[in-house]
């Protein structure tokens, strides 16, 4: 199976991990993480495989392209709390390979509140900020995917090759 550096930047996300906590899972520097999700380079095969199951083993599941999907990633599981999706909307961040102000500018949403909303820090929310993200997210060909009764929530390309 074929991983995105996009995958491996939402699946980090997804579980709020940083790169140094995910490369000593696989005992590689924390640079050559850095270096991969910025597609620099890329990882030697053993070593994708090694951080795909080392993912997996931390409830990450990596979906392929299929059809006219995109490759993504979710929770292998449901039932992962997540209050107001922010896990999941810092995971179309990663996978859009955004900053907090390249997001603010695409939606029209306030830094601040993202990252008060992909830190759990908000107590309340406004519908309208949340479906200006979401809007956001699908202009740039990304669905958060729901949850349902046999896998969590995720995110994933709306387009098979996101990047042609």
């Amino acid at each position: 199976m074929k991983i995105l550096a996009s995958q491996f930047r939402a699946a980090r996300a997804l579980l709020g991990e940083d790169q140094e906590v995910v490369a000593a899972w696989v005992e590689l520097d924390r640079r050559e993480i850095s270096r991969w999700e910025a597609a620099r380079y890329k990882l030697f095969s053993s070593d994708a495989e090694d951080l795909q199951k080392a993912f997996e083993k931390n409830g990450i599941e990596f979906l392929s392209a299929t059809g006219a999907q995109g490759a993504g990633v979710r929770w292998l599981k449901p039932g992962q709390k997540d209050r107001f999706r922010g896990a999941q909307f810092r995971a179309a961040r990663a996978m859009a390979n955004l900053s907090m102000r390249d997001l603010q500018a695409k939606s029209g949403v306030n830094r601040n509140f993202v990252t008060r909303l992909e830190t759990g820090q908000i107590g309340g929310l406004n519908l309208e900020t949340l479906k200006k993200l979401e809007q956001a997210f699908t202009r740039l060909n990304i669905e958060l995917t729901p949850e349902t009764e046999n896998w969590g929530a995720g995110v994933r390309w709306t387009v098979p090759e996101p990047f042609e």
